[in-house]
């Protein structure tokens, strides 16, 4: 009998002490967080804004994701080659995924569709220009080709065939973005063109999925058990709340749990707060060129030329620093900064004349006496005015000519911005993946928000993702850079740092300088 007791003792010891091992009170916890817009749509295949990044990459997963060092690591893939000229990837998909019904598998079919429907052009999808480095893309945009014929193929349910026009580095980084998140055919045929409104017509094959979301108030995230990895994901949920303002009260009462900050508001924080940053935003003075007097070369070469960015740099904000070429130091080539390897030159230093003579020049192939009256629109926060108006007696030292500032508050800046309705700019672009095509495809072609054309631009970007050597890649897109420089089509003004804080009790939240800004998978929180 004593035996047996002393047995059964034993046997509740060692219970009690691997329970009290389980018990991490850091895992299964909710966390919070603010965005200041409500998703209309999380269709990835269309999604283009900062909330739907932050809601498909936490709930969806694609063939690759971004690890914490921004390396694309394999995801839905479980391995993948490439052929030796670089032309063909074969991706082995993982056994045993469903989306989130628990009933419906996640197979190689699934991606050929959002690939197809990606490159569909009556998708209409912002990022599909991204992927003309795959076999047809081009072709099947321009409507030249079928989207059936795409270098996309599904050899059977778990292997995936992609085919490339040319050798691509920043491949798999693509792989890694919304718009290459897989799309189930059947399901989306059934949502009869409400795919992506809400919850409802959504199924959902990452970490998490959307639980309840309330229109005006909340999107509430759960832990998706039906996840290949679920033992790997420690939180039990999250919470995005929508709001229409950063509120730093709200981090420091506990109401969530990580936001974005200013920089002046990091320094209103304790060294006890978690701490994330990145350089990863250009602000960008863009001529509108359908303004007559603005698409004269000469004149925007002077107006560029007329820039000391030296003596703008005392009005600069702690959290920027100035720019003279587009891409900022966030985005990586080749493993190392891409800013670091390209250099800063604009190529303005090369012209023949000075900004003065530009401007004469510019006057005289205009048959014009003066300027029309010029309005640079631009936010009306940050201190961004002042710096302005020291740019704007810069250019009436230089050139004679007198720009108007008008400060706008961000909605209605962006509203004018996407009208046409300016004559001047100041534009903040950012990457959504990691690599400098990221940011110069928003600067160029139709659709951009310069919409500039130009053939020796377009060459040097295909050059960019045909290139054998990695020198031969950097060559390519620091070249791309300064045609838009030195032809005065985008004038940067300097680089904004991007902070994000986490509350004392929570760690291993993984945050992003592109797109998602939150990755909720490895979260931890002292209860």
């Amino acid at each position: 009998m004593k035996k047996r007791f002393c047995v059964l003792l034993a046997v509740l010891v060692l219970a009690m002490s691997l329970l009290g091992g389980c018990g991490d009170s850091t895992a299964g916890q909710v966390f919070r967080l603010d965005i200041l817009s409500e998703p209309s749509s999380i269709d990835p295949q269309t999604a283009s804004a900062d909330e739907q990044y932050l809601i498909l990459l936490n709930t969806m997963e694609g063939l690759f994701r971004m690890d914490e060092t921004q390396t694309p690591v394999a995801a839905a893939a479980e391995d993948y080659a490439v052929s030796a000229d670089g032309l063909t990837y074969t991706f082995n998909l993982r056994e045993g995924m469903f989306w989130s019904d628990g009933e419906t598998p996640v197979t190689a079919y699934d991606f050929q569709f959002a690939f197809r429907r990606l490159l569909d052009p009556q998708t209409q999808s912002a990022a599909a220009s991204g992927f003309v480095c795959i076999r047809g893309a081009a072709a099947a945009l321009s409507g030249e080709g079928a989207v059936q014929n795409i270098g996309v193929t599904a050899r059977d349910a778990h292997t995936l065939v992609i085919q490339l026009e040319s050798a691509t580095p920043s491949f798999l980084s693509l792989l890694a973005t919304p718009a290459a998140l897989p799309c189930n055919e059947d399901f989306f045929t059934a949502s009869r063109g409400k795919y992506g409104v809400s919850d409802e017509f959504m199924l959902f094959n990452g970490p998490f999925y959307i639980y309840n979301w309330t229109e005006g108030e909340y999107i509430h995230m759960r832990r998706n058990p039906h996840y290949y990895d679920e033992d790997a994901v420690i939180p039990a949920a999250f919470r995005l709340y929508i709001k229409e303002t950063n509120d730093l009260s709200r981090l420091t009462s506990g109401a969530v749990d990580a936001a974005a900050v200013s920089f002046g508001e990091l320094e209103q924080l304790g060294l006890d707060y978690g701490q994330a940053q990145f350089s990863n935003i250009l602000w960008a003075i863009l001529p509108n060129l359908d303004n007559p007097f603005l698409s004269n070369l000469s004149i925007r070469q002077a107006l560029a030329a007329g820039m000391d960015r030296g003596e703008l740099s005392g009005y600069l904000g702690e959290n920027q620093n100035r720019s003279t070429a587009p891409v900022p130091p966030a985005v990586t080539l080749n493993g190392g900064s891409y800013r670091e390897q390209a250099g800063d030159d604009d190529g303005l230093g090369d012209l023949p004349y000075a900004a003065s003579e530009l401007y004469q020049i510019g006057l005289k192939e205009l048959a014009a006496d003066s300027a029309p009256s010029l309005t640079l629109i631009c936010p009306d926060t940050g201190g961004i005015p002042l710096l302005l108006s020291q740019l704007q007696r810069q250019w009436w030292d230089a050139l004679g000519v007198f720009i108007n500032i008008e400060p706008l508050e961000q909605s209605e800046l962006a509203s004018r911005i996407a009208a046409g309705d300016y004559d001047l700019a100041l534009c903040a672009v950012k990457a959504s993946y990691d690599s400098p095509e990221a940011v110069l495809s928003q600067l160029y072609g139709a659709g951009s928000l310069t919409g500039w054309q130009n053939d020796q631009m377009a060459d040097y970007m295909a050059q960019a993702k045909s290139a054998s050597t990695a020198a031969g890649v950097l060559f390519a897109y620091r070249a791309a850079e300064r045609m838009l420089t030195e032809n005065g089509i985008v004038l940067p003004l300097f680089y904004e740092t991007s902070y994000y804080v986490t509350a004392p009790s929570v760690s291993g939240l993984q945050f992003s300088p592109f797109g998602c800004h939150v990755y909720f998978a490895g979260g931890r929180k002292k209860g």
